[in-house]
């Protein structure tokens, strides 16, 4: 069987499949239709309608010359005769007749091959209607592209990273947000896995393999749009939140083609949200400070009291004296319990004054150098020299610094350096202490902050939220860096003092 009967037996089998070269097309007359079959076989806008059909020649012209003005722009060669066409162009494929007379037709089908085709003035309205349609189609082609284009820019403005899935999970598209920031050509990443392409701002992968979790898969088997909050930890070691949505693309017949992805960074927000979270439980525990300081501690007074008082007795036995002194440790341990949580609930009425933070370093420091030098620790200091003077008042600030100290003393059991850093960042003086301890999980630095979260066993989780606090009355803020087994980096974040003169108070 040869390529033209392996042609004609296939189902999809077209006719211009089945002769090779172009098909050269002759035109008799310039009746009805000329100018738009002209128009057809010439412009390269039409090339796809009719690939590889070409003009070649036009004969019996008649005496309009306006009517061959595109023929002799293109350079086809125009003859007076049909006659004359033919001795010079015999291999032409196609003969257009437009002389309008009935008769023609017959007559020339006696005269040509049969591997001539002949389309006579009726047929011809085909060209006439297939030009108006590859016009609609260029139209519609130059809409589309001015669309595509509109809809690209807006896209690529969008704050949100935008990826449009094949149902494998493969990269098909993506707004210039994605792209952009792998430094690859959008082309480069085009055909490969989402979790290839996706990165967070500092060019960390967003996901190391396909997560089953994943609103995309949620999607893939339920054909509906699916959301999904999404944390994770930059190279900084800052907790990132993201808000992941995936949406059904559908095809004409309502076949799922396509998946779309966006996804939000939400770290800004979600840091509101908590921050008024966390305000609105302060003000409960506020409100709870009175109960505590009437209701439980004036009987805790009292236990405690009558403890000390047994343990003065000398009629009591041994066992019961040991007893005792334990009634005697809790009551004082739950006291200070309740001492911390009320100072934490109880509003600050500290006045601010100008601090030297890197005396305030120096001298916590050398204490802290006293009971744990010879313990393993070694604490290293960095301050840049003419720093500002921050707002705020020295032994608050030092009882932070105190206490961080101690939490990274905490991560690191076994010893090890604590880093202290001083300088500006922005218009701000930072306060940095850094460890090699064993560092925070991404859950446990989504919580580093809250009131009575603590991973200690004998802790009330008032540490960090305490110099949260203090910071915060001071004008500053506190920011938290950590990953787990590589250690922490807590950032105090100060107001400088400004050099502005008081205004003077109105007489009264």
């Amino acid at each position: 069987m040869n390529r033209d009967d392996e042609k004609l037996q296939r189902s999809d089998y077209c006719l211009f499949e089945a002769e090779e070269g172009e098909h050269r097309v002759a035109v008799l007359g310039t009746g009805p239709g000329f100018l738009s079959i002209v128009d057809l076989l010439t412009s390269t806008e039409f090339h796809d309608f009719l690939p590889g059909f070409r003009l070649v020649a036009v004969a019996e012209p008649g005496p309009d010359p306006e009517r061959l003005r595109g023929v002799r722009a293109q350079g086809v060669p125009l003859y007076e005769t049909f006659e004359e066409l033919w001795a010079k162009h015999s291999d032409i494929r196609y003969l257009v007749e437009l002389t309008g007379h009935r008769d023609r037709v017959e007559a020339l089908r006696r005269v040509l091959p049969g591997r001539v085709s002949i389309i006579d003035h009726a047929a011809a309205v085909f060209f006439c209607g297939l030009r108006d349609m590859a016009r609609i189609k260029s139209h519609c082609e130059v809409n589309l592209d001015r669309q595509r284009t509109l809809l690209q820019a807006i896209i690529d403005e969008v704050r949100e990273d935008i990826l449009l899935l094949d149902l494998k999970g493969r990269v098909v598209d993506m707004n210039r947000n994605v792209w952009q920031r792998t430094g690859k050509a959008k082309e480069e990443l085009t055909g490969k896995a989402c979790y290839e392409v996706m990165t967070l701002r500092d060019g960390l992968p967003f996901c190391r393999e396909m997560d089953k979790d994943c609103p995309f898969f949620k999607t893939l088997n339920t054909k509906e749009a699916a959301e999904a909050l999404v944390t994770r930890v930059n190279a900084e070691g800052q907790l990132l939140y993201f808000r992941v949505y995936s949406y059904p693309i559908l095809g004409s017949l309502g076949e799922m083609t396509h998946v779309m992805i966006m996804q939000r960074d939400i770290t800004s927000r979600t840091h509101r949200e908590k921050h008024q979270h966390q305000a609105d439980k302060l003000a409960i525990i506020g409100e709870m400070s009175t109960y505590l300081a009437h209701e439980i501690r004036n009987p805790l007074f009292a236990i405690g009291g009558f403890t000390n008082a047994l343990l003065r007795s000398t009629d009591i036995s041994e066992k019961d004296r040991e007893k005792l002194a334990i009634i005697a440790e809790e009551t004082q341990r739950l006291d200070h319990m309740l001492t911390s949580i009320l100072n934490f609930a109880r509003p600050s009425k500290t006045p601010t004054d100008k601090v030297d933070l890197r005396r305030v370093v120096e001298d916590t420091v050398e204490l802290m150098e006293i009971g744990y030098a010879r313990q393993g620790y070694s604490f290293e200091t960095h301050c840049e020299q003419g720093l500002p003077m921050v707002s705020g008042e020295p032994e608050l600030l030092k009882q932070c610094l105190v206490n961080l100290y101690k939490n990274s003393i905490e991560a690191m059991p076994s010893g090890g350096t604590i880093t202290t850093r001083c300088g500006l960042s922005g218009d701000l003086v930072s306060l940095s202490v850094e460890d090699a301890g064993q560092g925070m999980s991404e859950q446990d630095l989504e919580k580093a902050c809250s009131p009575f979260y603590t991973t200690k066993e004998k802790g009330c989780g008032l540490g960090l939220a305490m110099i949260k606090k203090i910071v915060e009355e001071f004008g500053g803020s506190i920011d938290i860096k950590s990953r787990v087994g590589e250690g922490t980096v807590v950032t105090l974040l100060l107001p400088p003092m400004l050099a502005v003169r008081a205004e003077p108070q109105p007489a009264t």
